[in-house]
């Protein structure tokens, strides 16, 4: 047989009354992602760069070492492009600077292609 000792209960909080109410979470004021036209002229380029090599999305963001809807958000003008990034690909150099150059007031692309012959 065993004996039953008794043990102290703790204190519980009391119920609500029915007029109170419990609390709520509150709501962050986040705004959804607005398009900034610099980021979107810079966006523009990235994708310029893309087209040039007629690169799908998924190839060119793996030669820059991103993800995919990280670099869409970048060419839609949702984030900053990393021009620094598609800088960094040597063979992306030459487009990316000429699309740039286009976006530049009073500036004027031509492009002149160059024969240089081995004798």
């Amino acid at each position: 047989m065993f004996h039953m000792a008794s043990v102290a209960q703790p204190s519980l909080p009391t119920p609500l009354l029915v007029t109170e109410t419990s609390g709520r979470m509150a709501k962050a004021g986040i705004r959804k992602s607005e398009i900034d036209p610099h980021h979107a002229q810079l966006g523009a380029c990235l994708r310029e760069v893309q087209h040039a090599f007629k690169l799908t999305l998924q190839e060119f963001a793996h030669a820059l070492g991103k993800n995919e809807s990280q670099v869409r958000r970048q060419m839609d003008g949702l984030e900053r492009p990393q021009i620094e990034a598609v800088f960094a690909v040597e063979k992306f150099q030459g487009p990316l600077v000429i699309a740039l150059a286009k976006l530049a007031a009073g500036v004027e692309v031509d492009t002149v292609v160059h024969i240089r012959r081995i004798a």
